[in-house]
């Protein structure tokens, strides 16, 4: 991708104003820079947003950007494209359809790899102990030609990539720690390598930002966020598979559930009758079932 000094600068004010955002989600920041079509114009002071919640929120980040910052970011950006990752921001083509539509999108992106347009045909895999339904799961959707979207957090995860490769499709690693920080994938670093060539590893972290708890919640927005659906192997009340389908159902995206778990966990159960979810027989129906789905919404959902 080339690289214009606007596309550049626009970058750079994305970056300083996420860094000066510190009392809310940077979710709100996200909005209002899309909502005005350029962070510029909002370091400039100019928000023509009629929520004046948003046009406060605007004003206070930007007086808080400090001079040196957008030659940070500049610079910043320029490090991390030398050491093959690049940056996407809510204003540029690039950004991912999928999460684009999802009310809380990160203001940006920081990609090893590639993001394709085929990839808006992609289902998130997640569990968290039954490591073989899991790889079953991500080969049958590899098979179908679905991207699999998965983090890359346990062994589970790294299992759910190999599988997908191996089976020849492609898999979009949603890292819970920052791009550049050895810590995020750590035992998986040759799968992660695997990963980005071809696939991508897809962090909305500061590069160097280490892996914590708020981290690996806040990396389910990504994960469910890039996907057009989700589908749950296995998972205990209030663990990590809850709190993928939690954020899914918020973001209205639909959720797949293995049988097994939706018979033997109750919280899965109270979640499906809320609609949005299916539990899905055998592995064989969850890439019928997910086609299906995908198919529907093709056309709304565009890289």
């Amino acid at each position: 991708m080339v690289m214009t000094m606007t596309t550049i600068d626009e970058q750079a004010a994305v970056l300083a104003l996420t860094k000066a955002t510190r009392d809310k989600p940077w979710l709100y920041t996200a909005r209002i820079i899309l909502d005005a079509g350029s962070a510029l114009e909002l370091l400039d002071g100019r928000c023509a947003s009629r929520d004046a919640d948003d046009r406060a929120h605007a004003a206070d980040i930007a007086a808080r950007v400090m001079p040196g910052d957008l030659a940070w970011a500049r610079d910043l950006v320029t490090a991390m494209r030398g050491d093959g990752v690049h940056l996407v921001t809510v204003l540029d083509d690039a950004y991912p359809g999928n999460l684009m539509w999802a009310h809380d999108r990160q203001p940006f992106l920081w990609i090893c790899g590639d993001i394709r347009p085929c990839d808006h045909r992609s289902v998130a895999v997640v569990g968290e102990d039954d490591t073989g339904h899991a790889a079953d799961a991500a080969r049958a959707l590899a098979q179908a030609g679905i991207t699999v979207v998965a983090p890359l957090h346990s062994a589970l995860d790294a299992a759910v990539h190999q599988a997908a490769h191996d089976a020849g499709g492609r898999t979009l690693a949603v890292l819970t720690g920052g791009i550049a920080e050895p810590a995020t994938v750590d035992e998986y670093a040759s799968v992660a390598e695997q990963i980005a060539n071809c696939g991508a590893l897809v962090s909305a972290f500061w590069p160097d930002a280490a892996p914590t708890d708020r981290t690996v919640a806040l990396s389910r927005i990504v994960t469910c966020g890039l996907a057009d659906c989700l589908y749950v192997v296995d998972g205990a009340a209030g663990g990590s598979s809850a709190g993928h389908v939690e954020q899914a159902l918020q973001t209205g995206k639909y959720v797949f559930v293995s049988q097994r778990l939706h018979q033997e966990q109750p919280w899965a159960a109270r979640a499906g009758s809320r609609g949005g979810m299916t539990a899905v027989q055998d592995i064989d129906e969850l890439p019928k079932q997910a086609v299906n789905l995908i198919d529907m919404t093709t056309g709304t959902n565009t890289y």
